[in-house]
């Protein structure tokens, strides 16, 4: 059976670095037989950004957000793949606006028991993150990383990520790079 890959796409520049890797490593899952879809969190409309901690979804049995709007909707089709990629810049040690949005919306998809005890139709994915920004990994990306592994460990999922620090300014430069165009390939294949 072929894995069901989401790539939720953060970057508000269409041409840009973190497009142009996410594509890659699109183009490498699909072609090892992998389903490739993607949500444009750009794009998403929203009645309220982000949660705003209404607490609705943790009192209702359903693993749904309680606002009904395109964020909403968009999350609430996360259960149905085996792999979910964070594929965005990195903003001020941080994902995008916009991928923030729809993170915080993901707290809908977990209900907290006694300590410890945590139900979500994510346990068992994979959860992945495609990065690139414009300093190194230290004290930069790895801060973004840890943002996405410690939710994906709380659930004991996998995870995997790839990085590309030193990203050049230039919208779409590093197709340029060959090294981190196979870096992307290689991703992608990875998660299929």
């Amino acid at each position: 059976m072929a894995k069901k890959i989401v790539f939720i796409q953060g970057s508000p520049r269409k041409n840009g670095n973190t497009r142009a890797m996410a594509a890659l490593a699109i183009e490498a899952a699909k072609e090892k037989k992998a389903e490739v879809a993607e949500i444009d969190a750009t794009a998403l409309d929203f009645k309220k950004p982000g949660c705003i901690g209404c607490s609705k979804c943790q009192q209702s049995e359903k693993f749904e957000c309680s606002l009904d709007d395109g964020i909403a909707h968009a999350v609430a089709t996360l259960p149905h793949y085996d792999t979910i990629v964070l594929a965005t810049p990195i903003y001020w040690f941080s994902y995008s606006a916009q991928i923030k949005m729809v993170v915080d919306r993901m707290f809908s998809l977990i209900k907290f028991g006694e300590p410890g005890d945590i139900r979500t139709p994510l346990a068992g994915k994979a959860f992945g993150l495609l990065a690139t920004g414009g300093g190194d990994i230290a004290n930069n990306l790895e801060l973004l990383e840890r943002q996405w592994k410690i939710p994906a460990d709380m659930m004991g999922n996998q995870f995997h990520s790839c990085l590309f620090p030193f990203a050049p300014p230039k919208a779409g430069a590093l197709l340029e790079d060959s090294s981190a165009v196979e870096k992307a390939k290689k991703f992608g294949a990875s998660l299929a």
